[in-house]
């Protein structure tokens, strides 16, 4: 609709979740992975990828450590 591109780096996964269409994850200054964010979330292809997925904290987590 805007044909805008926007450079959003972060290490918040589910700000980046939600803002964006497409990601990048980049592990030592080099991309490692990209495509659709859902894809990427859904079946990340690195294992890179799939560990800082499965770092992320949920709520579930959050209740544990209590």
């Amino acid at each position: 609709e805007y044909r805008l591109t926007l450079v959003f780096v972060s290490h918040d996964l589910h700000v980046v979740r939600y803002l964006c269409d497409r990601v990048a994850v980049m592990r030592s200054g080099r991309i490692v992975e990209q495509g659709p964010t859902e894809s990427v979330y859904r079946d990340p292809r690195e294992e890179y990828t799939r560990a800082l997925i499965d770092a992320t904290p949920t709520i579930s987590h959050i209740q544990e450590m209590r």
